[in-house]
């Protein structure tokens, strides 16, 4: 058998064999059952990059095996004896990386598949993705040859595969080779981010079980691959990076999900492809379909498949998850502050990602209280001073491991990793009684540096005698990947949305102080107590909205709005839904003071919110207005008084470009918080303001008294 010059590493010139190459091969032997060390590298040359990295990173992980080199042009590479062809193997191969060209690799393909070769890395590419005709009908052989048989064929365009619990390396790419063996897997549908992510989980000290890339995948995609990685014994979290997904690989994929979940293993999937370049890209380079993002995140949500935003965020979700919750046990996590300044960061944080954050129990506020000094902070996350106790199972630490709503604990670590010196016994010794007491209570227990400092041989040490507690750098990281595991609940599960205060103006106050300060506000009456609301709004024009007068927040949460009401003789009966929703809410029915029954008018809504800071003094906020205020988040904030473009700017980062009335109306809004008719104000807000072609409204408003 002859080939073509094989693949070669970018930017390597050809050569053209030498006739000292073309030499004499010993006969071939009959091959014997399939070899579990004997692994064959078929298109070996010292020119081909792929195949030298798959020799050195088999012989580097495991030196036991042999690795036989097959090419017909040469009888040594890498200083390994090699064969001719693959019919003179000496016996049938464990694995196999076959990187010629791709007429010729379907018939190695065939060759290692009659042999009984239990895996084969397909490097070559140009079948499938490439489009023409030719790559079509390899790809459709490759399919036919192995379809049925016990072989799993890796690709085409892969860098393969390692088992490191085999000790098997079987990829053609430079691959961080010092990863050990553990309970991660790793599935990527790009080969050349195999290697960043394998060496990602050994930077976060995860052991690694078993990793893949999938390339084309003519018989085994990611799907596949996911199935068969959830499958082992050994794997218990599994990272993926996705590309796309084709619809008939779609009920293995989600068979999957369903056997990960069944099993207790987490899955956690980094998806490129977002953007529409992104998107092209990823078609082009794995021939699958991208896919609708926001529908593949649902389809995420419903198997309870994590989704990671960076490599980094990947491999430290796979470092919670293996942490693992006690069942039973609140998905809230406990802060060990340690210091002011560590508790405000982690408390920002918690709230900017959306942290859940434990609510002690009364007896471990008590206990923590009798325990801590003066001028402690006795909440969550802890900032305890001065301690009574620092050990034992009566210490400050040991009622937070010990609290029955905690179901994770942090520490956040502000200064440099403990080291075996004297002067820092006191750190080592905490610890250590830290991983004493995550271990009594089976709590999983997270270690945090806030910077990226330097690791001692003594937190190494301490790694390696307690497994079961999490050292990891940058806090941001910990808490954006906290934030997908232990999110935080919605706020109509921490309160009933009843806010009231003879603070908040009602609405049609707010409404008339709007426009006064220069803002044009929708059409709408007031309907009083007893009033008859088709009457009073018999010269108004449907389609209506009403709202109810009362001071209190978040209406709509309380049922006190209602929209679209098409008819002046649906008022009556909307304004007794709208009393009797509010009420069942809890507000007090003679704290109602009416109905606001406005016109409905069409355009976009954006947000002008004014409010005074203690320190920073006034400002305003302008953003996305209506629902997507907090879905969006996106907002533009400037301290006042606005500078000649400010009002523009903001404007424009909203969404509205070169419109008048807008912005006369937010100018006007902002001298009048600043110095006029709003001055005396602490907030005025303005959801939505609506925006059509030459005018704008403001279809309602909430001001708020200072204090």
């Amino acid at each position: 058998m002859s080939w073509a010059s094989p693949p070669r590493a970018p930017g390597t010139p050809r050569a053209a064999p030498s006739p000292s190459d073309h030499r004499t091969h010993p006969s071939p032997k009959e091959p014997t059952a399939v070899s579990r060390s004997t692994i064959a590298v078929v298109g070996a040359s010292p020119r081909n990059f792929w195949t030298q990295c798959a020799i050195h990173n088999l012989r580097t992980l495991n030196p036991d095996l042999d690795v036989v080199p097959v090419t017909p042009t040469h009888t040594e590479v890498a200083g390994l004896p090699t064969v001719p062809g693959v019919g003179a193997l000496p016996e049938a191969p464990r694995a196999a990386v076959v990187a010629i060209r791709r007429e010729a690799s379907v018939e190695a393909v065939r060759e290692l598949t009659e042999l009984g070769t239990p895996d084969i890395v397909l490097v070559s590419d140009g079948f499938g993705e490439r489009g023409d005709d030719l790559g079509r009908q390899l790809h459709a052989e490759l399919i036919d040859v192995v379809s049925g048989t016990g072989t799993r064929l890796w690709g085409p365009n892969c860098v393969g595969f390692a088992d490191f619990h085999e000790r098997v390396c079987a990829v053609a790419e430079p691959v961080w080779l010092d990863a050990a063996a553990g309970p991660v897997s790793i599935i990527s549908q790009s080969g050349a981010l195999l290697s960043a992510l394998v060496a990602a989980a050994t930077e976060e000290h995860l052991g690694v079980d078993f990793c893949a890339s999938t390339g084309n995948g003519a018989l085994i995609g990611v799907a596949e691959s996911i199935s068969l990685a959830i499958s082992r014994a050994t794997t218990e979290v599994l990272c993926v990076y996705l590309e796309g997904i084709s619809a008939e690989q779609l009920p293995v994929l989600v068979d999957a999900f369903q056997r990960a979940r069944e099993a207790g293993k987490q899955i956690i999937v980094m998806k490129s492809g977002v953007s529409e370049r992104g998107g092209r890209v990823v078609l082009s380079h794995t021939a699958s379909i991208s896919g609708s993002d926001a529908v593949l995140s649902e389809l995420l949500r419903e198997h309870g498949v994590l989704r990671a935003d960076g490599i980094d965020e990947l491999m430290r979700l796979a470092t919670l998850s293996l942490s693992g919750v006690k069942p039973g046990r609140p998905h809230a996590v406990s802060i060990l502050g340690g210091s002011g300044g560590a508790a405000a960061l982690c408390s920002d944080l918690a709230e900017r990602h959306g942290v859940n954050l434990t609510v002690f129990a009364d007896e471990t506020i008590a206990r923590i209280r009798e325990l801590a000094g003066p001028g402690s902070f006795v909440d969550n996350p802890l900032d305890v001073i001065g301690v009574k106790r620092r050990e034992g199972d009566e210490s400050v630490n040991s009622r937070v491991f010990a609290d029955p709503n905690t179901g994770l604990v942090l520490m956040p670590w502000s200064v440099q990793l403990p080291s075996d010196s004297p002067e820092q016994a006191v750190h080592t010794w905490n610890w250590d009684d830290l991983a004493r007491l995550s271990a009594e209570h089976e709590m999983p227990l997270v270690i945090t540096s806030m910077a990226p400092v330097p690791v001692t041989d003594w937190v190494r040490e301490y790694q390696a005698r307690h497994p079961h507690v999490s050292v990891v750098h940058n806090l941001r990281l910990t808490f954006t990947a906290l934030a997908k595991l232990f999110p935080a609940l919605p706020d109509d599960e921490h309160t009933t949305g009843l806010e009231t205060s003879d603070r908040v103006l009602s609405e049609a106050d707010s409404r008339d102080l709007v426009e006064a300060a220069g803002t044009p506000v929708v059409r709408g009456v007031r309907v009083n107590p007893g009033d008859d609301p088709a009457a009073v709004a018999a010269d108004l024009r449907p389609p209506f909205a009403v709202k109810i007068i009362a001071s209190i927040s978040h209406k709509s949460r309380l049922g006190g709005v209602a929209l679209g009401i098409c008819s002046t003789d649906d008022l009556p009966a909307t304004t007794k839904q709208i009393e009797a929703s509010v009420t069942a809410s809890g507000v007090e029915p003679g704290t109602i003071e009416g109905y606001l029954v406005e016109e409905m008018v069409f355009g976009k809504e954006i947000l002008i919110g004014l409010n005074t800071d203690p320190v920073l003094g006034k400002h305003v906020v302008v953003g996305l207005g209506g629902t997507a205020t907090e879905l969006a988040n996106r907002s533009s904030t400037r301290r006042l008084p606005l500078h000649p473009d400010d009002a523009e700017d903001l404007l424009r980062a909203a969404g509205v470009t070169e419109h008048l009335a807008a912005r006369k109306a937010l100018t006007q809004l902002c001298e009048a918080f600043e110095r006029g008719e709003l001055a005396d104000y602490e907030t005025v807000e303005i959801n939505p303001l609506i925006i059509t072609q030459a005018e704008c409204w403001a279809a309602d408003a909430v001001v708020t008294r200072f204090a």
